[in-house]
């Protein structure tokens, strides 16, 4: 168990971005109301969906009721697990865009409402502008299409508490339909030859989880987003999250911008399963891909301005490699994206 149970009033606001994915973010809402760390507000961000998902989890939080289609997950321990649950206290704002004090009522969650499409960059601002700096030492970013152990927070929290230096830790990401499989510990490598990057431990069965996280940290380019807890020291010092990616790269662009001033942590007990997508999926497949080429040249070009050629010649390599499996639609995609 981690050392954090024993700071209580260390103050966390959790922070989830919903883009017309309310069924995924109310089984994530269930999963973090059981967090085992008391002291912590929620945040849900909406941009401007169009399927009513402020209405949606505005009515599961007034009589919370678990779906028979959840995946039960060990070590998950839902709200609605509790026979005795209550309403959720909710608040709901609406564009949210300045710093503002903490409710004077009760309300355990504030759904915001954007105003528009920002982004998971953009969300995470508007969620951090409203809670305001001072109010909070730590704020977790949660993909909404994510369900966390009960001790995902405490662990994270006490990799954070144990070494000051520390400004972005991650967790151990499986994925929600193959439990047994990793999508990444903590987050992804990068090598510096050709600009890539690749999530560590990507693939392998979770039983290669490490009991200690120093090994995967020393390969940490990056914490992903689907589960970063980020202090408040880190934030006053190196900024708000760069919304011009509006989808990938920017928690990459994050940590890069914070090298040299803070580190980049892991905790492998804290545990995330991840339905991985489920809210860029919404998207059509191409458009998505547009993003994702696009911010992996613009990261590029900020940080590692000099790798830029090697970056273009592998993305031609996969051009080619779409091309040759008759992926017509992602091979043109790279194409206009080196063009431009």
């Amino acid at each position: 168990m981690s050392d954090i149970l024993n700071f209580p009033a260390v103050r966390v606001a959790i922070v989830l971005v919903n883009w017309n994915g309310w069924r995924e973010c109310i089984e994530c809402i269930d999963s973090v109301l059981g967090q085992a760390h008391p002291n912590f507000h929620l945040i849900v961000v909406d941009n401007d969906s169009a399927d009513h998902s402020v209405d949606h989890i505005a009515a599961w939080c007034a009589s919370p009721e678990a779906d028979a289609t959840w995946r039960r997950q060990s070590g998950v321990a839902r709200y609605t697990d509790n026979a005795a649950r209550t309403p959720v206290a909710v608040r709901i704002l609406e564009n949210a865009d300045q710093g503002s004090a903490l409710p004077e009522d009760e309300s355990r969650l504030w759904l915001i409402r954007s105003g528009g499409n920002l982004g998971f960059a953009g969300g995470c601002n508007v969620a951090i502008k409203a809670a305001g700096l001072e109010n909070f030492a730590y704020f977790w970013f949660l993909n909404p299409d994510t369900v966390v152990t009960r001790q995902a927070l405490p662990e994270l929290l006490g990799r954070a508490q144990r070494d000051p230096r520390i400004g972005i830790v991650g967790s151990t990401l499986r994925y929600y339909d193959a439990p047994d499989t990793v999508q990444a510990l903590g987050g992804a490598s990068l090598n510096r030859s050709n600009a890539s990057s690749r999530h560590i431990g990507e693939g392998a069965p979770v039983s290669i989880v490490p009991s200690d996280g120093s090994s995967v940290e020393r390969e940490l380019a990056y914490v992903m987003g689907a589960s970063m807890l980020v202090s408040t020291a880190f934030i006053r010092k190196v900024g708000l999250m760069q919304e011009d990616y509006f989808l990938y790269y920017e928690e990459a662009d994050w940590a890069a911008r914070g090298r040299g001033q803070f580190d980049l942590g892991y905790a492998p007990r804290s545990q995330v399963f991840h339905k991985s997508g489920a809210n860029s999926s919404k998207l059509l497949p191409l458009y998505s891909a547009g993003y994702y080429y696009r911010n992996r040249l613009r990261f590029v070009r900020r940080f590692l301005p000099d790798r830029m050629a090697a970056a273009k010649r592998m993305l031609f390599a996969e051009m080619l490699y779409h091309f040759a499996r008759g992926r017509w639609g992602l091979a043109r995609i790279i194409a206009r994206v080196l063009v431009s």
